[in-house]
Protein backbone atom coordinates (compact mmCIF):
# COMPACT_ATOMS: atom_id res chain seq x y z
CA UNK A 1 0.00 0.00 0.00
CA UNK A 2 1.30 3.46 -0.86
CA UNK A 3 1.01 5.23 2.47
CA UNK A 4 3.64 7.93 2.10
CA UNK A 5 2.86 11.52 2.93
CA UNK A 6 5.77 12.79 0.84
CA UNK A 7 5.01 15.42 -1.80
CA UNK A 8 4.13 14.29 -5.29
CA UNK A 9 2.94 15.75 -8.58
CA UNK A 10 0.28 14.81 -11.15
CA UNK A 11 3.16 14.26 -13.59
CA UNK A 12 4.74 11.67 -11.29
CA UNK A 13 2.33 8.93 -10.21
CA UNK A 14 4.36 7.46 -7.37
CA UNK A 15 3.73 8.19 -3.74
CA UNK A 16 6.51 6.45 -1.89
CA UNK A 17 5.63 3.80 0.70
CA UNK A 18 7.10 4.53 4.11
CA UNK A 19 9.47 1.59 3.81
CA UNK A 20 10.85 2.61 0.40
CA UNK A 21 14.54 3.57 0.25
CA UNK A 22 15.12 2.78 3.90
CA UNK A 23 17.37 0.34 5.70
CA UNK A 24 20.91 -0.93 5.45
CA UNK A 25 20.88 -2.26 1.88
CA UNK A 26 19.58 0.99 0.41
CA UNK A 27 22.37 3.06 1.92
CA UNK A 28 25.00 0.41 1.25
CA UNK A 29 24.15 0.28 -2.46
CA UNK A 30 23.74 4.04 -2.92
CA UNK A 31 26.79 4.83 -0.78
CA UNK A 32 28.99 2.30 -2.56
CA UNK A 33 28.10 3.57 -6.05
CA UNK A 34 28.42 7.22 -5.02
CA UNK A 35 31.81 6.48 -3.43
CA UNK A 36 32.99 4.82 -6.65
CA UNK A 37 32.14 7.88 -8.73
CA UNK A 38 33.61 10.34 -6.23
CA UNK A 39 36.82 8.31 -5.95
CA UNK A 40 36.98 8.08 -9.73
CA UNK A 41 36.66 11.85 -9.97
CA UNK A 42 39.71 12.44 -7.78
CA UNK A 43 41.75 9.75 -9.52
CA UNK A 44 40.92 11.21 -12.93
CA UNK A 45 41.66 14.71 -11.65
CA UNK A 46 45.11 13.58 -10.57
CA UNK A 47 45.81 11.81 -13.86
CA UNK A 48 44.66 14.84 -15.88
CA UNK A 49 47.67 16.80 -14.61
CA UNK A 50 49.91 14.75 -16.89
CA UNK A 51 50.04 15.38 -20.67
CA UNK A 52 47.59 13.29 -22.68
CA UNK A 53 49.27 10.79 -25.00
CA UNK A 54 47.55 9.07 -27.94
CA UNK A 55 46.27 5.77 -26.50
CA UNK A 56 47.38 2.38 -27.73
CA UNK A 57 44.35 1.03 -29.68
CA UNK A 58 44.52 -2.44 -28.13
CA UNK A 59 44.84 -1.13 -24.57
CA UNK A 60 42.10 1.44 -25.18
CA UNK A 61 39.75 -1.23 -26.58
CA UNK A 62 40.45 -3.51 -23.61
CA UNK A 63 39.80 -0.67 -21.17
CA UNK A 64 36.39 -0.04 -22.77
CA UNK A 65 35.54 -3.74 -22.60
CA UNK A 66 36.59 -3.84 -18.94
CA UNK A 67 34.49 -0.78 -18.18
CA UNK A 68 31.56 -2.39 -19.98
CA UNK A 69 31.88 -5.56 -17.88
CA UNK A 70 32.24 -3.74 -14.54
CA UNK A 71 29.51 -1.16 -15.17
CA UNK A 72 27.28 -3.81 -16.71
CA UNK A 73 27.51 -5.90 -13.55
CA UNK A 74 26.72 -2.83 -11.44
CA UNK A 75 23.72 -2.01 -13.65
CA UNK A 76 22.34 -5.52 -13.17
CA UNK A 77 22.76 -5.20 -9.40
CA UNK A 78 20.89 -1.87 -9.37
CA UNK A 79 18.06 -3.20 -11.56
CA UNK A 80 17.71 -6.26 -9.34
CA UNK A 81 17.76 -4.17 -6.16
CA UNK A 82 15.41 -1.35 -7.17
CA UNK A 83 12.11 -3.26 -6.79
CA UNK A 84 13.24 -4.34 -3.32
CA UNK A 85 14.46 -1.01 -1.99
CA UNK A 86 11.92 1.25 -3.73
CA UNK A 87 8.88 -1.05 -3.27
CA UNK A 88 7.92 -0.46 -6.91
CA UNK A 89 8.37 -2.71 -9.92
CA UNK A 90 10.73 -1.71 -12.72
CA UNK A 91 7.68 -1.05 -14.89
CA UNK A 92 6.30 1.34 -12.28
CA UNK A 93 9.71 3.04 -12.21
CA UNK A 94 9.42 3.68 -15.93
CA UNK A 95 10.74 0.64 -17.78
CA UNK A 96 7.98 0.39 -20.36
CA UNK A 97 7.70 1.04 -24.08
CA UNK A 98 7.80 4.79 -24.84
CA UNK A 99 5.00 6.27 -26.93
CA UNK A 100 5.22 9.08 -29.50
CA UNK A 101 4.72 11.79 -26.86
CA UNK A 102 7.48 10.34 -24.70
CA UNK A 103 9.90 10.19 -27.64
CA UNK A 104 9.03 13.78 -28.55
CA UNK A 105 9.82 14.97 -25.02
CA UNK A 106 13.06 12.97 -25.13
CA UNK A 107 14.13 14.70 -28.34
CA UNK A 108 13.33 18.11 -26.86
CA UNK A 109 15.23 17.06 -23.74
CA UNK A 110 18.33 16.31 -25.81
CA UNK A 111 18.15 19.77 -27.37
CA UNK A 112 17.65 21.38 -23.96
CA UNK A 113 20.58 19.41 -22.52
CA UNK A 114 22.83 20.55 -25.37
CA UNK A 115 21.85 24.18 -24.80
CA UNK A 116 22.23 24.03 -21.02
CA UNK A 117 25.42 21.93 -20.84
CA UNK A 118 27.26 23.50 -23.78
CA UNK A 119 26.04 27.00 -22.98
CA UNK A 120 27.19 26.83 -19.36
CA UNK A 121 30.52 25.31 -20.45
CA UNK A 122 31.04 28.21 -22.88
CA UNK A 123 30.19 30.68 -20.12
CA UNK A 124 32.74 29.06 -17.79
CA UNK A 125 35.37 29.22 -20.56
CA UNK A 126 34.55 32.88 -21.12
CA UNK A 127 34.78 33.77 -17.45
CA UNK A 128 37.97 31.73 -17.00
CA UNK A 129 39.40 33.10 -20.27
CA UNK A 130 40.25 29.57 -21.41
CA UNK A 131 39.12 26.90 -23.84
CA UNK A 132 38.97 23.74 -21.79
CA UNK A 133 38.08 20.35 -23.23
CA UNK A 134 37.41 17.15 -21.35
CA UNK A 135 40.23 14.63 -21.41
CA UNK A 136 37.97 12.08 -23.06
CA UNK A 137 37.36 14.54 -25.92
CA UNK A 138 41.09 15.00 -26.38
CA UNK A 139 41.58 11.23 -26.35
CA UNK A 140 38.80 10.73 -28.90
CA UNK A 141 40.37 13.32 -31.21
CA UNK A 142 43.63 11.38 -31.08
CA UNK A 143 42.06 8.06 -32.12
CA UNK A 144 42.95 6.87 -35.63
CA UNK A 145 41.98 3.20 -35.72
CA UNK A 146 38.45 2.79 -37.22
CA UNK A 147 37.64 -0.20 -35.01
CA UNK A 148 38.62 1.69 -31.87
CA UNK A 149 36.53 4.68 -32.95
CA UNK A 150 33.54 2.40 -33.64
CA UNK A 151 33.85 0.73 -30.22
CA UNK A 152 34.10 4.12 -28.51
CA UNK A 153 31.04 5.46 -30.37
CA UNK A 154 28.97 2.35 -29.61
CA UNK A 155 29.90 2.57 -25.93
CA UNK A 156 29.14 6.30 -25.71
CA UNK A 157 25.85 6.23 -27.63
CA UNK A 158 24.37 2.87 -26.66
CA UNK A 159 25.74 1.52 -23.38
CA UNK A 160 26.74 4.66 -21.44
CA UNK A 161 23.28 6.31 -21.60
CA UNK A 162 21.57 3.12 -20.39
CA UNK A 163 24.06 2.56 -17.57
CA UNK A 164 24.33 6.17 -16.43
CA UNK A 165 20.57 6.76 -16.50
CA UNK A 166 20.10 3.60 -14.43
CA UNK A 167 22.55 4.94 -11.84
CA UNK A 168 21.69 8.63 -11.79
CA UNK A 169 18.00 8.79 -12.66
CA UNK A 170 16.57 5.41 -11.66
CA UNK A 171 18.54 5.10 -8.42
CA UNK A 172 19.77 8.48 -7.23
CA UNK A 173 16.99 10.69 -8.58
CA UNK A 174 14.31 8.46 -7.10
CA UNK A 175 16.22 8.19 -3.82
CA UNK A 176 16.61 11.97 -3.60
CA UNK A 177 13.01 12.57 -4.65
CA UNK A 178 11.77 10.15 -1.99
CA UNK A 179 13.10 12.47 0.72
CA UNK A 180 13.40 15.87 -0.96
CA UNK A 181 10.91 16.05 -3.83
CA UNK A 182 11.91 16.83 -7.41
CA UNK A 183 14.66 19.31 -6.61
CA UNK A 184 16.17 17.11 -3.92
CA UNK A 185 16.42 14.27 -6.42
CA UNK A 186 17.57 16.48 -9.28
CA UNK A 187 20.36 18.10 -7.25
CA UNK A 188 21.63 14.77 -5.89
CA UNK A 189 21.44 13.08 -9.28
CA UNK A 190 22.86 16.04 -11.19
CA UNK A 191 25.83 16.55 -8.88
CA UNK A 192 26.83 12.89 -8.99
CA UNK A 193 26.33 12.84 -12.76
CA UNK A 194 28.69 15.80 -13.15
CA UNK A 195 31.28 14.37 -10.77
CA UNK A 196 31.21 10.95 -12.44
CA UNK A 197 32.69 12.36 -15.65
CA UNK A 198 35.93 13.18 -13.85
CA UNK A 199 36.49 16.72 -15.09
CA UNK A 200 36.41 19.68 -12.71
CA UNK A 201 35.57 22.15 -15.50
CA UNK A 202 32.82 20.01 -17.00
CA UNK A 203 31.29 18.95 -13.67
CA UNK A 204 28.92 21.92 -13.35
CA UNK A 205 27.75 21.97 -17.01
CA UNK A 206 27.13 18.24 -16.93
CA UNK A 207 25.39 18.53 -13.56
CA UNK A 208 23.01 21.05 -15.12
CA UNK A 209 22.56 18.72 -18.06
CA UNK A 210 21.77 15.98 -15.56
CA UNK A 211 19.00 18.14 -14.09
CA UNK A 212 17.50 18.38 -17.59
CA UNK A 213 17.57 14.58 -17.83
CA UNK A 214 15.82 14.39 -14.45
CA UNK A 215 13.11 16.67 -15.81
CA UNK A 216 12.68 14.43 -18.87
CA UNK A 217 12.38 11.34 -16.70
CA UNK A 218 10.04 13.08 -14.27
CA UNK A 219 7.83 14.55 -16.97
CA UNK A 220 7.42 11.29 -18.88
CA UNK A 221 7.68 8.83 -15.97
CA UNK A 222 9.52 6.70 -18.52
CA UNK A 223 13.07 5.44 -17.94
CA UNK A 224 13.79 5.16 -21.65
CA UNK A 225 12.99 8.82 -22.27
CA UNK A 226 16.04 10.17 -20.43
CA UNK A 227 18.14 7.40 -22.00
CA UNK A 228 17.07 8.57 -25.46
CA UNK A 229 17.85 12.20 -24.55
CA UNK A 230 21.24 11.17 -23.19
CA UNK A 231 22.05 9.02 -26.25
CA UNK A 232 21.08 11.82 -28.66
CA UNK A 233 23.21 14.32 -26.74
CA UNK A 234 26.23 12.00 -26.88
CA UNK A 235 25.61 11.25 -30.56
CA UNK A 236 25.43 14.95 -31.41
CA UNK A 237 28.62 15.62 -29.47
CA UNK A 238 30.48 12.85 -31.30
CA UNK A 239 29.10 13.95 -34.66
CA UNK A 240 30.42 17.44 -33.98
CA UNK A 241 33.86 16.02 -33.17
CA UNK A 242 33.87 13.92 -36.34
CA UNK A 243 32.38 16.29 -38.88
CA UNK A 244 32.80 19.79 -37.43
CA UNK A 245 35.86 19.67 -35.16
CA UNK A 246 36.34 23.43 -35.51
CA UNK A 247 33.19 23.88 -33.43
CA UNK A 248 34.69 21.95 -30.52
CA UNK A 249 37.94 23.90 -30.18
Amino acid sequence: MNDSTSPTSPAWPTRWPKDSFTGFWTWLLAGFIAALFIAGFFVTLKLSRTPIQPPNPLIFDMSIVLQFVLEGALVLIVLAAMPVISRFSLRELGFRMPNARTIGIAVLGAAAMAIVANGSASLIDYLAKSQHQQDIVEIFKSLRDPTTIAIFVAFAVLFAPFAEETFFRILFFNLGMRYGGFWGGAILSGLLFGIAHGDIYAALPLALGGVVLCAVYYRTANAYASMISHALFNALSIAALLFAPQLTR
